[in-house]
């Protein structure tokens, strides 16, 4: 009688090795060598190949690369690797761009309509010169050319829903973080004191804010006067700014976007999660300060689906409690 021998599941490194006609330690090398930027370890390693591999990115050509961040790398997809995931997406039918100038003659917008076979409508987003423009070399040698670059990947990211990932001028906003804290007093009708929270600013803006102490992701979201584990609203800070305790439309509408980007990228890996959060943070999306809190609370939830500890379907129903939304306006 026959035995079947089951087959041998490949490692990650010798898929991907394969792929590039190269043995896995001089694959190894001279991904580490030219790619990513620091230190990493091998689990951080992995996590990058991962991304490459689910991109179906060739990170030798510099689709893809990496640089370190908070403790771990960061995927950074280039232009190059960016228009390879547009043009290989089986639904994309074509895409077109449409200039706007100031009175000025100088150019003050760019509009990207992505067309997809599946769809009777164009995705359409524009981007503002006003508000993506920056004081470094690219942006001043070839600003045009940065905004209609910056206009097709987010036109991408609405047509596509690619996450897990950011663009190189991401990247470079992501670097003037600066860590500063702040001191916050209690909820007057609590007893129990908050924790001082560090406020991370990007470009002089407030980008997230995590508490000192992290909340259990399955926090119910009527305990104690909370919101899926976050602290009351009604707690005031001692900065000089002011602060907006409550959720407005454009918070809802930034906050629904977050929660589909974090249903599209749950996966194995809960860093996963982290990085599409952080994307969408450097994406400019308008979110108030609370709100940045709320996108925080939600990004664990969707963690603790990653790490088994949760159902999609109770992740994206506390998620849309939080974002204070109906759960039929997340995409199914």
């Amino acid at each position: 009688m026959n035995q079947i021998v089951p087959a041998q599941k490949r490692s990650l490194v010798d898929s991907m090795a394969s792929r590039y006609d190269m043995e896995p330690t001089e694959f190894v090398s001279a991904i580490k060598a030219t790619v990513i930027k620091g230190d990493c370890s091998n689990e951080q390693f992995a996590a990058f190949l991962m991304v490459a591999k689910e991109y179906k990115l060739n990170p030798l050509t510099k689709e893809i690369y990496a640089f370190p961040d908070r403790g771990g790398i960061q995927p950074i997809v280039s232009i190059d690797g960016w228009m390879n995931l547009i043009n290989s997406h089986p639904q994309f039918d074509g895409m077109e761009f449409q200039d706007s100038n100031g009175d000025d003659g100088k150019l003050y917008s760019v509009e990207c309509r992505i067309y997809r076979k599946d769809r009777a409508r164009p995705v359409s987003v524009i981007e503002y010169m006003s508000e993506c423009f920056r004081q470094t070399d690219p942006w001043k040698k070839w600003p045009n050319r940065m905004l209609r670059h910056k206009a097709a990947i987010q036109a991408a990211r609405y047509a596509f829903g690619f996450s897990g990932i950011m663009e190189p001028d991401e990247y470079d906003r992501m670097k003037d973080v600066s860590p500063q804290v702040k001191t916050v007093i209690a909820d007057p009708l609590s007893d129990e004191p908050i924790a001082a929270q560090e406020t991370v600013i990007v470009d002089g803006e407030i980008l997230n804010e995590t508490a000192g102490q992290e909340i259990p992701a399955d926090t119910p979201l009527s305990e104690a006067g909370t919101e899926g584990g976050e602290q009351s609203p009604s707690a005031a800070t001692l900065d000089n700014f002011s602060v907006v305790d409550h959720l407005t439309d454009q918070d809802k509408v930034s906050l629904r976007e977050l929660i589909n980007r974090l249903k599209a990228a749950v996966g194995d890996d809960p860093a996963v999660i982290g990085m599409t959060c952080n994307a969408f943070l450097a994406g400019g999306y308008p979110l108030s300060e609370y709100a940045n809190q709320k996108a925080g609370t939600i990004a664990m939830h969707f963690k603790a689906v990653c790490k088994q500890e949760m159902e999609v379907a109770d992740a994206i129903k506390h998620a849309c409690g939080i974002a204070q939304i109906d759960e039929t306006e997340v995409m199914l």
